[in-house]
C-alpha cells in the first residue's frame, strides 16, 4: 500500500469551488492552451474534441457537492470549436502550479462510455530544445483511460530520450494494468523520483520505469474528458474528478492546507501518511499528519498560484506553496554575502571561502550551486522576491535583496520564507528578471548568512537536490537534512511582523484615499468564512493594499489585495489586480450577529465591513 510518510501535501483541490477561466488570471485553472487556441473560445484539443470555455455559450464544466464533472456534447452544440467536433472540457494549473518530482494523484469516476477518453498528466514549464516530432517531447501520463477497455488503465512517460536497442517504447516507457471492477470512483498516482517513476491505482503499486534524462525540470498538472477519433454522433457523455493531490518528499517543501473534504463515495482514501500544514485560524505554525487531512492545512509563501486551498487561489496569506528546485534557498546573482575578507557578491564565492554567519562565526563554504533561466524564460512562480533597502529594519538590508519566494529570513525571533513578508510596497514579488540566476551557498550545516547585511539562510541539502543544480560535486546521497530552526508559516506572531513592515513601509509611503467594497461574507461548506472584496488606494494605484480581515474585533488573517477581477478592471480601478478572495477558519456562533472588518495594515483603518443578524441575513455596513 502506498506510504507517504515523510511527504508534505504541496497542492490540494478537493473542488468545493469552480475556480476556472480562460488564462487561469486570478483563478486555480486555465481552459483554453494558448499555444492550441482555435477560436476566442475553444482550444483546438486532441481527438475528436475541442475544449471550450463557457464563453462559448456551452459549458462543459460543472461543481456540485465537491465534485468537478465534465461533459463533453456533440459537435454543433455550440459554434466554436473546431468544425465536426465533440466539445468538451479540459483543466491545466500551467503558470499556477507546477513541481518538480513528487506524488501526484487523482480520485475520478471516468467514464465508460466507448468514446471517452480520460487524462491526468503533466507536462514541463518549458519544452527541452530536442523535442521535435521526429525526437519526440516531454510528457508524463499519470492515467490514460479509453471508454472502450474500461478496465485498462495506460500510464506512459514521453522523452526525447533515444529508446534503447532491441526494445520497445510499450517495455521501457509504459506501465498498463487492468482493474477489475471499474465502476465508480478510482484512485490514479505517480511517484515521480530523480532515479525511477512508479504508478499506483488505488493506492497499489503496478509499475514503474527509468527515470528518463531529460524529465528533471518542474512540470504542470492537466486533466480532461477527450473524446476518441472514432467517435460520430451521439449523446453527452460525463467524467468526474472528486479531488487532485500533490505531495513532496523535498524537505524544503512548504506544506499547504487541506481543504475540507467531501468524498461522493464517502471513501476518501487519506493523505497516506504525509503532512499539510495547520490552517490559518489554527493560531500556531507547522504541520501536521494528515489522515484524512480533514482538520489540517497551512500557509505557505504569498505569492504565485502553487497550491491551493480548495479551488480559489490568490495572492492571499493563505494556501500557497512552492516545489523544487524552486523552492530551494536561492540568492540571485549580485547579491553581497559577508565573508572574513568583507562583502563579496555571491557569484564570486568559492568553495572553501569563509563566510560570516549572523552568529558572528566563521564558517566555510561546503558547496555551490546555481540554476539559471535564460532570456525572460523564469515561469512567473520562481521569480524573486524582493526586499528593498531598509525594509526589515534601519539598515536591513543595506541595499536591496533579491531571493527566491521560499527563502527563509530570520526576523523578529522567526524563520520566515520571504514569501510571507510581501506587502506590495517594501516587499514585492514576481518581477521579470532577464537570465534569472539563482545561487545556492551550502555549510556544513544549515545556518544564516549575512544577505546585505540582513540574516538569510544557507542552503539547505537533501539527498538528490544537489543534481537539480549547476554545480560541482553534486553527490549528496549520505547528506541528512536538519534544518536551522522550524519555520514559522502562519499565527498571531507572524501577523505581527508583517503589521510591523507595513507600517514601517508606510512610514516613507503615506496611504491615500481608499475605494473599497467587501462584495461576500458567507459560510462555506466547511465551517470556514469565506470573505471578497476589492481595495485601492489612489496614492499607490498600481500597488496592492494590504489588509487586516477582522472578525467581531479579532483579526483573523492578513491578506493583500491583488487578484485580478475583470470588472473592476472594466470599472477603471486600477489595473483590476484589487481583489481579495480568502477562506478564514473563524467560526461563527448560531443564533447571535456578528461583523466582519476590513482593515488597511498601514494604519488599521477600517475601509469595507459588513453584519450578519441573528438570522446570518449579511448585509453592507461600510464601503469606501
Amino acid at each position: 500500500m502506498l506510504d507517504l510518510t515523510g511527504y508534505r501535501l504541496t497542492y490540494d483541490d478537493e473542488f468545493n469551488a469552480r475556480s476556472i477561466s480562460q488564462n487561469g488570471v486570478g483563478t486555480t485553472y486555465r481552459d483554453i492552451r494558448a499555444e492550441w487556441r482555435y477560436d476566442a473560445n475553444s482550444d483546438i484539443g486532441f481527438g475528436r474534441s475541442s475544449f471550450l470555455d463557457s464563453g462559448s455559450g456551452y459549458d462543459p464544466f460543472s461543481v456540485q457537492n465537491g465534485v468537478l464533472t465534465i461533459t463533453a456534447a456533440p459537435p454543433g452544440t455550440s459554434a466554436s470549436g473546431y468544425p465536426g467536433s465533440w466539445q468538451s472540457g479540459l483543466i491545466s494549473t500551467q503558470g499556477n502550479f507546477s513541481q518538480t518530482y513528487g506524488y501526484f494523484e487523482i480520485r475520478a469516476d471516468f467514464s465508460n462510455n466507448p468514446d471517452a477518453w480520460d487524462a491526468f498528466w503533466l507536462l514541463p514549464n518549458q519544452q527541452s530544445p530536442q523535442s521535435s516530432s521526429a525526437n519526440g517531447h516531454q510528457e508524463l501520463d499519470v492515467v490514460e483511460h479509453y471508454g472502450n477497455n474500461d478496465r485498462g488503465v495506460y500510464s506512459t512517460i514521453h522523452t526525447t530520450d533515444p529508446q534503447p536497442p532491441g526494445t520497445t517504447w510499450q517495455q521501457t516507457r509504459q506501465v498498463y494494468s487492468e482493474m477489475p471492477n471499474p465502476n465508480g470512483y478510482h484512485t490514479y498516482g505517480m511517484n515521480w523520483q530523480a532515479d525511477r517513476i512508479s504508478f499506483y491505482v488505488d493506492g497499489q503499486l503496478v509499475g514503474s520505469q527509468a527515470t528518463p534524462s531529460d524529465l528533471h525540470s518542474p512540470m504542470y498538472l492537466l486533466a480532461n474528458l477527450a473524446v476518441q477519433s472514432t467517435a460520430t454522433t451521439g449523446t453527452r457523455f460525463s467524467s468526474s474528478i472528486d479531488y487532485i493531490r500533490v505531495y513532496s518528499n523535498n524537505p524544503n517543501a512548504l506544506a499547504v492546507p487541506q481543504d475540507s473534504v467531501s468524498s461522493p463515495d464517502g471513501r476518501d482514501p487519506g493523505l497516506y501518511g504525509a503532512t499539510a500544514g495547520l490552517r490559518s485560524g489554527a493560531g500556531a505554525a507547522g504541520a501536521q499528519p494528515g489522515a484524512t487531512g480533514s482538520n489540517s492545512g497551512s500557509t505557505a509563501p504569498a505569492s504565485g498560484a502553487n497550491g491551493s486551498n480548495g479551488s480559489s487561489q490568490s495572492s492571499s496569506a493563505t494556501a500557497q506553496g512552492t516545489a523544487a528546485p524552486g523552492n530551494a534557498p536561492c540568492y540571485c546573482t549580485g547579491t553581497s554575502i559577508r565573508t572574513d575578507r568583507g562583502d563579496v557578491a555571491v557569484e564570486r564565492l568559492a568553495v572553501g571561502d569563509r563566510v560570516v554567519t549572523a552568529a558572528g562565526l566563521h564558517r566555510p563554504i561546503r558547496w555551490i550551486g546555481r540554476r539559471t533561466y535564460p532570456g525572460s524564460s523564469a515561469p512567473p512562480t520562481e521569480r524573486p522576491v524582493r526586499i528593498r533597502a531598509g525594509a526589515l529594519d534601519d539598515g536591513v538590508p543595506a541595499r536591496d535583496l533579491l531571493v527566491s519566494p521560499d527563502h527563509a529570513v530570520w526576523l523578529d525571533g522567526l524563520f520566515v520564507a520571504a514569501g510571507h513578508l510581501v506587502n506590495g510596497t517594501s516587499i514585492t514579488r514576481g518581477e521579470r528578471v532577464i537570465d534569472l540566476t539563482y545561487w545556492h551557498i551550502e555549510l556544513d550545516s544549515h545556518d544564516l548568512l549575512l544577505a546585505e547585511g540582513a540574516p538569510a539562510e544557507s542552503f539547505l541539502p537533501a539527498p538528490g537536490l544537489r543534481r537539480l543544480f549547476d554545480g560541482r560535486d553534486p553527490d549528496d546521497s549520505a547528506i541528512g537534512p536538519q534544518a536551522y530552526a522550524p519555520r514559522t508559516a502562519l499565527g498571531p506572531q507572524l501577523a505581527a511582523l508583517r503589521r510591523r513592515l507595513i507600517r514601517r513601509a508606510g512610514a516613507t509611503s503615506r496611504p491615500g484615499a481608499v475605494r473599497a467594497w467587501l462584495d461576500r461574507c458567507a459560510l462555506r461548506a466547511d465551517g470556514a468564512l469565506r470573505v471578497a472584496g476589492w481595495a485601492h488606494d489612489a496614492a499607490q494605484p498600481d500597488a496592492p493594499v494590504c489588509l487586516d480581515i477582522v472578525v467581531d474585533g479579532t483579526i483573523v488573517a492578513v491578506t493583500v489585495a491583488a487578484e485580478y477581477r475583470a470588472d473592476i478592471a472594466a470599472a477603471g480601478v486600477g489595473d483590476g489586480r484589487h481583489g481579495f478572495d480568502l477562506g478564514v477558519e473563524a467560526p461563527l456562533a448560531p443564533g447571535v450577529p456578528h461583523v466582519v472588518e476590513v482593515r488597511r495594515s498601514i494604519d488599521e483603518a477600517v475601509i469595507c465591513a459588513m453584519a450578519a443578524d441573528a438570522a446570518g441575513v449579511w448585509r453592507p455596513l461600510l464601503a469606501a
